[in-house]
């Protein structure tokens, strides 16, 4: 049996994510910065309110809120990024610092209605709050042997995941007058698990689930950590935290703590959390509804909803299994496929008339941080999808009642807001709206008759209120008051404005009417309603369950709306003194030039790298807008038993990456015959470019980069060795070109329904030195036979000259089962079917988690061309893979697996085996997460 430490068959196909760019922002932009004792704001010109407003709530907190995770605190760059649709956050270590993406999300549902940046400075400050005060003891030590993600490794395995982003949910409620905590559908997930009768453990909760729905790490978080505020006291995670940092405990750290402090170990202090929260959720009797949509054994959300006009329906939907697409829901249930929408900031549509509209995002090229929308609109009575070409920063649009414009709640790079009126033709910009408040518009809806403009509106207090908008003048009316609870999408039918708003413990459907601000209540249920359209004579909505949102329908019953309010749950009180965002004195600040060449290197770390059969230790570094990385150290090969030092810079800040470097590479070793063998040191200067385009558009993500590097080495044979290089001078380039394309995948979909990976390398002394080689690759993904089944088909080809005067490093992956063979060109040919086989949803010990279980059969056919015997020979294999996607840890993802490969040839190298085991373990997961 043979252990194989390395990624089987990933091609480099992930999803892209939210997180940090390398080389992110355009060289145009002019950053400044605002420095005091507790951040360093740092920000594109035309910021400054948003750099002060950060610097004030951050220093506000960082002097009178920290007591409650620990009187530590320790500086922090923040860079606001604005050239980006994307609302997020995050802080990280390695390097210490944190970024907020500026624009609001187009949903008041999920995050609520606060002020983007007042949110984003409360939530994402408390993690820097938490990283200070997590260096401690153990963990302490760690950072003084690795370095800041020393650290990070080691307290995000003492403290889990659901108390950093819990405790940041805890303080943006306690510290606002809203947060999430005061948000009826943050609690969506676990409440509807709760009515539906479904418990599950905390070890699943934590992992969650390719098969079933779990609410994520922020929503359990919350549950449990607000619970130990309120039954314990505001300083109760202060002590539980530190004991886990600080290791006190050597297993379970955190469980470990909670059990001495509450007799509670991690999974019986879950469960007395959601007993305290569910006590408050009581089914009750809720409006009679019909199920409209069938009962399925797959995740599926019927998201949004409209009238067809024909008894029908038009929803978005999507499944664990299928990505989102638009449906029409026939009178008698037969769902429909229309068409399906590209990769978009916001999943909201709207219909009218037999058009369907949407936004797609669209990627700056080279700049990672700078995208646009599109407008796309999809006519039913032709099957044709346009685009309004104008490029923009918009969400949510819809089309007026003649067809002939189109409204959108756009943002500017500076963060003003306003409704655009476009040309449904061309996307020419009509008419702006006259904002002089700067509200945030969510959902704007023409009324019949095209006049006005509907739509809710979040003010900088975050309030919200529905308003109207004449389109013609701008005069605006408030058809219903500003208050703290949010509201949602709107619909008009005539003179009536139906809307969600979280007016009571859950988001309800709510009506109004133009001529009377009397506002009337329209559904009573138990759980978040998100959409609704009116039909048949009566209501069809979007309501959140265990197995999705799913569809009912109601009869139209309006009734007036009683004073409502939240509950004692929504109002949680954790002793920090409550809402701080309109007491946080307005301070004066020196706003100055950002230099980019700030701490340019700033090393972070030093961590092991793990890339068999090299095994390394290495320094890292990489300033604070990312635009150079710098690395340093040694690392062995056991194959050759060589050391090896090494140097490098890669800077991307310009339009090419541009690398330079030097490996010391000593005692490398090249068996020439069965007799001869040559041992050396080499010294390898080398220097290039590269240029990493995103291309990413519709249902494809996409990629291109390509570049190159010129090498100047230097050889010397080692004293120990008899034989010495002809050349000892080599210089050569090495060319490289990767392009990607795949298409967007549902969760269960091992691999994209349709992609390829094409990979070219090409390396050539320019010297006298006869030394050439070329690989190419190309990995194509297609669907299966079933929904999550993958079919790839793999081409390899590697040629090589025959002098040996030099080689080149391999990047050949050689029919399994076979050792490396003798060859002068060699390709392979392989197929790989690859299957879910089940999804365990089972752990043990809070060690290792098994998501799910899935196998791989494969036939590899590899022909080299042996020069010296003149001779093609054959390698061919078949076996089959068992791979397990598993947890480490409930939080580190892990795939690790077996293989089983029948030798359908003689291998030259062993000619009496005809069948390997081989065990196959990643360790460089452990490293890259």
């Amino acid at each position: 049996m043979r252990k194989v430490l390395c990624l089987v068959l990933a091609a480099g196909l992930t999803q892209q994510a939210a997180a940090q760019q390398f080389g992110g922002n355009p060289p145009s932009l002019k950053w400044q910065q605002i420095n005091t004792d507790t951040v360093r704001v740092i920000f594109p010109r035309g910021m400054e309110a948003y750099g002060r407003r950060v610097a004030d709530i951050t220093g506000h907190v960082s002097r009178y809120h920290r007591a409650s995770i620990g009187p530590l605190q320790q500086k922090v760059s923040i860079v606001l990024q604005n050239q980006t649709l994307q609302s997020n956050g995050y802080v990280q270590l390695g390097p210490f610092r944190s970024e907020f993406f500026m624009t609001p999300p187009p949903s008041s549902n999920d995050v609520g209605s606060l002020n983007w940046a007042d949110q984003l400075a409360l939530h994402e400050y408390r993690h820097v709050l938490q990283n200070a005060n997590f260096r401690k003891g153990v963990s302490k030590v760690l950072y003084y042997l690795s370095g800041e993600l020393g650290q990070a490794a080691i307290t995000n395995i003492a403290v889990p995941n659901w108390f950093w982003e819990g405790d940041a949910v805890v303080t943006e409620t306690a510290l606002s007058q809203q947060g999430r905590g005061r948000l009826p559908a943050f609690f969506n997930g676990f409440r509807a698990l709760h009515l539906a009768g479904k418990d599950y453990s905390y070890m699943q909760v934590r992992n969650g689930s390719y098969r079933r729905f779990m609410p994520d790490h922020y929503a359990t978080g919350y549950l449990m950590t607000s619970y130990g505020r309120l039954q314990y006291g505001p300083d109760f995670w202060n002590g539980v935290t530190d004991d886990a940092v600080r290791y006190r405990r050597l297993f379970y750290p955190f469980s470990q703590s909670l059990r001495h402090r509450t007799g509670k170990n991690a999974a019986a202090f879950f469960k007395a959390a959601l007993n305290s929260y569910t006590q408050h959720w009581p089914a009750g009797a809720p409006q009679p509804a019909d199920t409209l949509t069938p009962a399925t054994h797959t995740y599926t959300d019927y998201r949004y909803v409209y009238a067809a006009g024909n008894g029908g329906l038009i929803v978005s939907k999507r499944s664990f299994k299928t990505i989102p697409a638009f449906y029409e829901i026939g009178a008698n249930g037969e769902e429909t496929r229309i068409t399906a929408p590209g990769l978009g900031f916001d999943d909201y549509f709207s219909y009218r008339n037999g058009h369907l509209l949407w936004t797609e995002s669209r990627y700056s090229a080279r700049w990672g941080w700078k995208d646009y929308s599109l407008v796309r609109v999809h006519d039913r009575a032709t099957g044709q999808t346009r685009t309004l070409r104008h490029e923009r920063r918009c969400f949510s649009p819809d089309l007026s009642f003649d067809g002939r414009k189109v409204a959108v709640a756009a943002v500017t790079e500076n963060q003003q807001y306003r409704v655009e009126i476009l040309d449904a033709e061309s996307g020419a910009i009509l008419h702006t709206l006259p904002n002089p408040q700067n509200w945030y518009y969510t959902y704007p809806k023409f009324t019949p008759g095209d006049s006005l403009i509907i739509s809710a509106v979040r003010d900088r207090q975050g309030h919200m209120a529905l308003i109207s908008q004449s389109i013609a003048t701008g005069e605006t009316h408030i058809l219903s008051p500003f208050r703290v609870q949010t509201i949602g999408i709107a619909a008009v039918e005539g003179e009536q404005v139906y809307f969600t708003a979280a007016f009571g413990d859950a988001d309800n459907v709510y009506r109004l009417s133009l001529g009377n601000p009397a506002i009337e209540q329209v559904t009573h249920r138990p759980n978040g309603v998100q959409h609704m359209a009116l039909t048949g004579g009566g209501i069809v909505y979007s309501e959140f369950t265990a197995d999705g949102y799913k569809l009912l329908k109601s009869p139209l019953q309006p009734q007036p709306l009683r004073e409502q309010g939240h509950s004692a749950w929504l109002k949680p009180d954790f002793g920090e003194g409550g809402d701080i965002l309109d007491k946080v004195p307005a301070r004066e600040y020196e706003v100055r030039k950002y230099l980019k060449t700030h701490r340019i290197f700033n090393f972070h770390s030093w961590l092991p790298r793990i890339d068999d059969p090299d095994y390394g230790l290495y320094l890292y570094g990489e300033n604070v807008l990312s635009t150079l990385q710098s690395t340093a150290g040694v690392s062995y090969n056991i194959n050759e038993n060589s050391p090896e030092l090494s140097a490098a810079l890669l800077y991307g800040g310009w339009f090419p990456y541009l690398r330079t470097g030097v490996d010391y590479r000593m005692q490398r070793k090249l068996q020439v015959s069965d007799s001869i063998s040559l041992e050396w040191n080499e010294l390898d200067w080398y220097g290039g470019l590269n240029i990493p385009l995103n291309l990413s558009a519709g249902k494809y993500y996409r990629s291109l980069s390509f570049g190159g590097n010129y090498h100047y080495l230097s050889r010397a044979r080692t004293a120990s060795s008899k034989y010495r290089f002809r050349d000892d001078k080599v210089q050569y380039i090495d060319a490289s070109l990767t392009f990607s394309n795949q298409r967007i995948r549902a969760l269960q979909n091992i691999y994209s329904h349709f992609a390829q990976v094409l990979q070219l390398r090409y390396n050539k002394a320019v010297n006298n030195v006869p030394a050439e080689q070329l690989y190419g690759r190309l990995d194509l993904f297609l669907p299966g036979l079933s929904a999550n089944h993958s079919l790839v088909l793999q081409g390899m080809y590697q040629q090589r000259d025959t002098m040996l005067r030099y080689s080149f490093t391999d990047h050949f992956v050689y029919a399994r089962g076979y050792e490396k063979p003798f060859y002068e060109h060699i390709y392979k040919a392989a197929a790989n079917y690859h299957f879910p086989i089940c999804y365990p949803d089972w752990g043990f010990a809070n060690l290792l988690y098994f998501m799910r279980l899935r196998g791989n059969l494969f036939y590899d056919h590899s022909v080299a061309y042996n020069f010296r015997s003149r001779q093609h020979v054959t390698y061919a294999s078949a076996g089959g893979e068992l791979f397990f996607d598993t947890k480490l840890g409930n939080v580190l993802p892990f795939t690790f697996g077996m293989r089983y490969s029948h030798l359908l040839h003689t291998d030259p190298v062993d000619p009496l085996r005809k069948n390997r085991f081989e065990v196959i373990v990643p360790l460089q997961q452990l490293f890259s997460y």
